[in-house]
């Protein structure tokens, strides 16, 4: 009876922080005090952060900054996962529309990958325009840019791919999440993540095939060894446009050339994008350095 007590405390706990963020979040934009977090756990502000010492023993990546911004979602994620000793915690915060991890991310840029594949599969090919493309340019792949920019619109892709992730996962959307993940995915298409002539690598092969009855000769270009690299350092280089094996300078580079883009001065929609490349730059350089 008592741990069943606990459990629908912990519950009851976890809805009044979801609670606290959705009043205080501007466009997925918010800040959870340490004092607060304290009020909200119903314990005093010293045993919270007792707690908060003793989670960041495990997370030697947190910064402690008075409190949780929207970029620590992750840490905050785990910190009440361990606090409640709840294991949903991440499913509700996806689901109540203010922070998404990397997990669904994940899901919604595969989602927006398949969505263009199996449009673009089921599309009646116009030979004639494609032909007429190829005459005019020099690469096949420019005159199939050319084709599909005209046949169809990105915009629809990343809003179809958007309203498909928030229906099957129920996530809330009045508090910014819709054009939140229409910014994300926008900012990813013209990097490796999203690259568009790799999505339709297949149409493209099987056009030129159509077209012309045979294969494309590819050219042949020496493979480099590389050295396994895991999917979250996978996935931060291709965020940067790095290789494996970039070297810090390098990633400095890309760093300042993405600030440069995205900063709030220069790009008025930038901010949430400024805080996720700072935060993605600790990381890698983190595993850079090990």
């Amino acid at each position: 009876m008592v741990a069943k007590s606990e459990f629908k405390k912990s519950k009851q706990i976890l809805a009044d922080v979801i609670f606290e963020l959705q009043n205080h979040s501007d466009a997925l934009n918010w800040f959870l005090t340490y004092d607060r977090l304290a009020e909200l756990l119903e314990i005093r502000k010293e045993e919270c952060l007792r707690k908060i010492y003793q989670f960041k023993s495990k997370k030697p990546q947190m910064t402690l900054a008075g409190g949780f911004h929207e970029v620590d979602g992750e840490l905050l994620i785990d910190f009440l996962s361990f606090v409640l000793d709840l294991d949903e915690v991440a499913e509700v915060f996806l689901q109540s529309g203010i922070y998404f991890s990397e997990r669904p991310l994940y899901e919604l840029r595969e989602g927006y990958k398949s969505l263009v594949q199996k449009t673009i599969a089921n599309h009646k090919l116009d030979r004639e325009l494609i032909l007429l493309l190829s005459a005019a340019t020099i690469d096949f792949d420019d005159a199939i840019d050319s084709y599909l920019m005209d046949k169809f619109e990105i915009d629809f892709f990343v809003r179809r791919s958007v309203f498909q992730f928030l229906e099957s996962n129920s996530v809330r959307t009045e508090f910014g999440a819709e054009e939140f993940l229409f910014e994300y995915l926008k900012a990813l298409i013209p990097t490796k993540i999203l690259n568009f002539r790799d999505i339709t690598k297949e149409f493209r092969e099987r056009t030129y095939y159509e077209l012309y009855g045979r294969f494309r000769e590819q050219e042949k270009k020496k493979k480099k060894k590389n050295k396994t690299i895991s999917i979250e350092m996978e996935e931060l280089l291709n965020f940067f446009d790095l290789e494996p094996g970039a070297t810090l300078p390098q990633l400095k580079k890309k760093f300042k050339e993405l600030l440069k883009k995205y900063h709030p001065d220069i790009n008025k929609k930038g901010e949430e994008m400024t805080k996720k490349i700072i935060l993605k730059y600790n990381r890698l350089v983190e595993l850079l350095g090990n």
